[in-house]
């Protein structure tokens, strides 16, 4: 099975999120992209000690609020975190540490005239990925609305050729 990216219908941006952790250390980052693939939007940022799954959820939440506050109203988004998707969705309890971080992302959602979440296999998850792994590196949250950091190119240039991958492949 091929996996790869696709860009949102016409009308609609969509965030790739993701979290990462390195040296119980975590980072988070999300990528925003038109129907044509092109960035929006391209956040890293650092967030302490942490686990996954709440790194993956603080992205989530930063990049609907960065979307909020951009003024999109119609909006996918796209995570490798099936826990925090399924989540959002109402499919299950969230646990109890991430249950404040969802009932805000649930009060941010009420912003946007259409939404979406969906789980994704981390392979059409590149450039979120690099986004987060990024975050370790920037004392501060680093934006970036142009000029992207070559991690990030590379992944974003993968997209847009259509390239897609087999399972368990990374850049």
């Amino acid at each position: 099975m091929v996996i790869k990216w696709h860009p949102p219908p016409e009308g609609k941006i969509k965030i790739n999120f993701d979290g990462s952790v390195s040296s119980s250390k975590a980072a988070c980052g999300f990528i925003c992209r038109d129907t044509n693939g092109n960035l929006t939007t391209a956040v890293s940022k650092k967030i302490g000690t942490n686990t996954v799954p709440t790194a993956e959820v603080i992205a989530l939440r930063d990049s609907l609020w960065m979307a909020a506050q951009k003024g999109y109203k119609n909006v996918q988004v796209e995570g490798d975190s099936k826990l925090v998707i399924d989540a959002v969705n109402g499919k299950i309890s969230p646990p109890w540490r991430l249950a404040q971080i969802i009932n805000d992302i649930r009060k941010i959602i009420c912003n946007f005239d259409s939404i979406s979440f969906s789980h994704i296999y981390r392979e059409a998850n590149f450039a979120a990925d690099a986004c987060a792994n990024l975050g370790h590196n920037y004392a501060m949250e680093k934006v970036w609305e142009k000029h992207l950091h070559p991690n990030i190119s590379r992944a974003m240039l993968f997209d847009r050729l259509g390239s897609g991958c087999t399972r368990g492949t990374s850049l």
